[in-house]
């Protein structure tokens, strides 16, 4: 069974005190505040705790752990019984032992034993693998019929992913404490008393009804098989990895067995995600042995794309990018590994001599990116996330963390249900607005007036950190005499948010809990409702000026943080996957050029390449981009204004793109390339907190398909020999070997290597040298450029995209929990998609009344660009005047048909979140746009 391990020091990296504790014998040092549950599983003694989750609090309610312990009187429950130095305790005492068999027996009696097999009478082997309930009692040799109860029959196999058969529940508790105390979402409780006491949802209601956001934590906190999966969990190999979703970079342990992936749990020993895992991360991987995989190499011929050998594509490919190397573009891919991404910058730079290469950052951070260069010298978010948990103020801007980012919103609920203060600055009503009162609801667009508002009534209330100011900032004077113009009545006419609640605002961020020892520490988190704009640079300008105003970086509970949205988004730039640096952000000085012709044997440019939205409308220039090789990206899913995109890709002279999938980009390919999953190759991946982790194998590709790294590094040799180059350098034989050559040329990762990580978990960068422990936060003493920078930024005047009479509204997009960006990926999942079927247009209802609009009709949504069909969703979620549509396609539908192809002048990303639309009733709606599913539609905490 698996056992709790003790730390030497705390979440923060503080050192603890240790203890010496006697288990059955044995010395076992622990750390003070222990359990002595928490020395007796350190000791690997299989003692029973039926009701204490190895992630979860000690409930105290099965009395299954009872043990001797010298000195006490009775038999004290080892979960909730306090450790000291010096303790002796017995596990195995003969009346500790007949004790927990007795209360065993009884635990067993609230089941269906005999058919489940539950006893040491009965089969093992009936049912799922071995539980907990089942191991224990027949390690006690317990009698599963000595007891008779009256067993519970209910069952709900409501759930898109998993069941409950309350004939197997014996009201631990643990599901309960699963879902309150480690995913803080209460979706579940213990309803009743004495014999009707039962498991049930909040409302009583079905749980596929429910609140519920199927997260699994209750699953896979059962001890009995009263929660089970509904997808097989046999497997004889089990391997440790990392979650394909999204930037958190949550620890998984995927079984596979004959190839096929049959269950995925948590990793308690992940120390970005402590355990905690979200719907897709747990039940999301389906996609991995969809039929829809490619499996071979495809070549269009007159007949459409055709299957080919390797030698074929490849050579195909070789010849026509050395034909178009003058005007030749690529986009990486943030799905795949550090090493993938690594070799594919390194033949774009070495072999097709041009900076043009980019990735989806373009289309979400980049404005991030932008402004923290340029005001504090990197470009990363400068804390951990147990930062979240010890802020004692979190301001969450322009981000829906429980649907983008589910375990990190777990992390910020826990601070939240602990004292600390929530801030929320969204257009649209987000989960996380259920946890505060201090919701600012600006109108779309607008935020620089909200920050700038806020800066200067922290200035105002006397609440800047003037000696951080003073020490360790520069362009303060010329910032603060731009803020006059925004007094808080002055930002209320210009945003929409209350003066009184702008200030309450200021003041929680800048002193959320001032003490004699300093103001509180506040974590200032923001997602792409800020960056997905022309103005995008300005909008986190503001929000860092904010942070150098309060002196909110480099301490334990404080930080800035902007959530990345794909899982190897941060690597993916790392690596050099950007047109203006190479690896580790190196700028092209003639010391770093030196360095990388030197290691790469190559003459490498020195100009600044295209940015990806820049090589689209490149190739409408006509003398720009004409070939382009795409990895791991769907840009004519994921770029705005799709019709104009998909005239831009048809016009190229030749396509490669190298994907897991056909989808909408790869079936205009003249060259198909399949490649790995995550879960079929070695490598790295780096989240959003820059921790740098393992990437294992867990099965073989399937069919002919290779990892991205292997594919690249076969393309580079054969276009080298058609150009005339020695092509060297593309010789290695593992993706450790290719990390090994990344680290060697970049600083910031210099310590880390495969072995290492696998030796000692994630590692978060800088980590310079071998022997470094990595960065946990930065800019503690300095920032790298120096002295943090402030900028002065303006709100601008409304966009060209203001409503008018023809198009009323304001579209607003972004992610749902069931699904991940475009839906390529979740769309072949069978649970997800049942889970959100539909395209739905969440509408305001007066926005609905005046079109006669009901919940749940089809609906018609028009820009100046395009048109999709949806479902209407009223709500009250969307402010009037405004309508939220979802990024993910569903039924050959998309947001991106609609959004607008006009680009931030610094950042280059694209105007997603401010768009002028018209809404109405589809007087005949397609049979396939409504399936009638409503899901959680009716449901507060939808996670939309």
């Amino acid at each position: 069974m698996p056992s709790d391990t003790a730390d030497t020091a705390d979440r923060s990296g503080t050192a603890v005190d240790m203890i010496s504790v006697t288990v059955d014998g044995q010395s076992i040092e622990t750390r003070a505040g222990a359990t002595v549950l928490d020395a007796v599983l350190a000791a690997g003694v299989d003692l029973p705790h039926l009701c204490k989750d190895n992630d979860g609090p000690a409930l105290g309610a099965c009395r299954t752990c009872l043990v001797s312990v010298e000195g006490q009187r009775g038999l004290p429950a080892a979960c909730h019984t306090p450790a000291s130095d010096g303790l002796i305790v017995n596990t195995d005492s003969e009346a500790a032992r007949a004790a927990r068999k007795g209360i065993i027996e009884l635990t067993l009696a609230m089941t269906d034993s005999a058919a489940h097999g539950n006893g040491s009478n009965g089969s093992a082997t009936t049912g799922s693998a071995t539980t907990e309930l089942r191991h224990h009692a027949q390690s006690h040799e317990a009698d599963a019929l000595r007891w008779r109860s009256r067993v519970k029959n209910h069952q709900d196999d409501s759930n898109h992913f998993y069941m409950f058969d309350a004939t197997d529940c014996i009201l631990c508790g643990r599901c309960v404490s699963a879902c309150s105390d480690r995913q803080h979402i209460g979706a579940i409780g213990i309803a009743g008393a004495g014999k009707a006491a039962r498991i049930a949802s909040f409302g009583d209601e079905p749980l596929g009804e429910s609140t519920c956001t199927s997260c699994g934590s209750c699953v896979a906190a059962c001890p009995t098989d009263a929660l089970t999966p509904k997808r097989a969990a046999a497997g004889a190999k089990t391997v440790s990895t990392v979650c394909p979703y999204c930037g958190v970079g949550c620890g998984i342990k995927i079984t596979a067995q004959d190839g096929v992936l049959t269950h995925v749990d948590d990793d308690p020993n992940n120390r970005s995600s402590n355990g905690l895992l979200c719907v897709k991360g747990r039940f999301g991987t389906a996609f991995v042995n969809h039929s829809d995989r490619l499996t071979t190499p495809l070549i269009r011929g007159a007949d459409g794309l055709q299957p080919a050998t390797w030698d074929e594509a490849l050579d195909l490919v070789a010849e026509k990018f050395a034909e178009h190397q003058g005007a030749f573009g690529a986009f990486s891919s943030a799905k795949a590994t550090n090493e993938d991404n690594y070799m594919l910058q390194k033949f774009v730079r070495a072999i097709m001599g041009t900076n043009n290469v980019d990735h989806c950052t373009r289309l979400c951070h980049s404005p991030s990116v932008e402004a923290m260069l340029a005001q504090l010298g990197s470009g990363a978010t400068s804390n951990s996330y147990s930062d979240y948990e010890a802020s004692d103020c979190l301001f969450v801007v322009g981000a829906d963390p429980s649907s983008n980012h589910p375990v990190a919103a777990s992390r910020m609920r826990t601070a939240v249900d602990r004292g600390a203060a929530l801030i929320v600055l969204n257009p649209k009503r987000i989960e996380l607005c259920d946890h505060t009162e201090l919701w600012l609801r600006q109108y779309p667009g607008t935020d620089v007036a909200v920050l700038n508002g806020m800066a200067k009534a922290i200035l105002d209330e006397g609440l800047a950190d003037e000696s951080f100011i003073a020490e360790r900032t520069e362009g303060y004077a010329e910032w603060r005499a731009e803020l006059d113009a925004y007094t808080p009545e002055a930002v209320e006419q210009m945003s929409g948010v209350p003066a009184d609640l702008l200030v309450r605002a200021a003041r929680t961020y800048a002193q959320p809990n001032a003490t004699a020892e300093g103001p509180g520490g506040s974590c200032l988190i923001w997602g792409m409702g800020v960056t997905q704009h022309t103005n995008g640079t300005a909008n986190a300008t503001a929000l860092l000026n904010l942070a150098l105003l309060t002196g909110q970086v480099g301490r334990v509970g404080n930080g800035v943080s902007p959530l990345r949205g794909q899982n190897n988004v941060q690597g993916a730039g790392d690596a050099g996957c950007i047109p203006d640096a190479l690896p580790g952000y190196q700028r092209y000085t003639d010391d770093v050029l030196e360095k990388f012709n030197s290691v790469w044997r190559a003459d490498l440019p020195q100009d600044e390449g295209l940015r990806a939205t820049d090589m689209v409308e490149s190739i409408l220039s006509g003398d720009g981009i004409r070939c382009m090789y795409i990895v791991g990206e769907n840009p004519l899913l994921t770029e705005p204004n799709l019709a104009h995109a998909r005239e831009a890709i048809a016009k190229l002279d030749f396509l490669v793109v190298q994907d897991i999938f056909l989808h909408e980009t790869a079936e205009l390919a003249d060259v198909v390339l399949p490649a790995a999953s995550f879960a079929e190759k070695e490598g790295t991946f780096t989240n959003s907190e820059r921790r740098v982790q393992r990437v294992r194998q867990v099965i073989p590709p399937v069919g002919q398909s290779r990892a991205d790294w292997e594919i690249v590094q076969d393309l580079a040799r054969r276009t080298a020999l058609r150009l005339g180059l020695a092509g060297e350098g593309f010789e290695h034989g593992s993706a450790a070997s290719v990390f090994d050559e990344l680290a060697s040329l970049t600083p910031i990762i210099a310590g880390l290597s495969h072995r290492r990580l696998d030796e000692e978990g994630g590692i978060q960068w800088p980590c310079p040298t071998a022997d470094h422990p990595g960065t946990p936060r930065l800019y503690d003493e300095s920032f790298p450029r120096g002295l943090g920078k402030f900028v002065p930024v303006r709100q601008l005047p409304p966009s060209e995209e203001s409503p008018d009479d023809r198009y009323p509204l304001i579209l607003n997009t972004g992610r749902v929990l069931y699904h991940w960006h475009g839906g390529t990926i979740t769309r072949r999942v069978d649970g997800l998609v049942d889970s959100w079927p539909e395209l739905r247009v969440a509408i305001h209802p007066n926005d609905a009344a005046r079109q006669e609009i009901g919940d749940g009709e089809a609906v018609w949504v028009a820009s100046r660009r395009g048109r999709l069909e949806g479902v209407s969703f009223v709500t009250e979620d969307v402010a009037e005047g405004s309508i939220f549509v979802p990024f993910v396609r569903l039924a050959d539908t998309a947001a991106n048909w609609l959004t607008n192809n006009v680009y931030d002048d610094v950042a280059r990303i694209p105007e997603y979140k401010v768009c002028a639309v018209a809404v109405e009733r589809a007087a005949e709606p397609s049979e396939w746009r409504h399936s009638g599913a409503t899901g959680k539609r009716g449901k507060r905490r939808q996670y939309w």
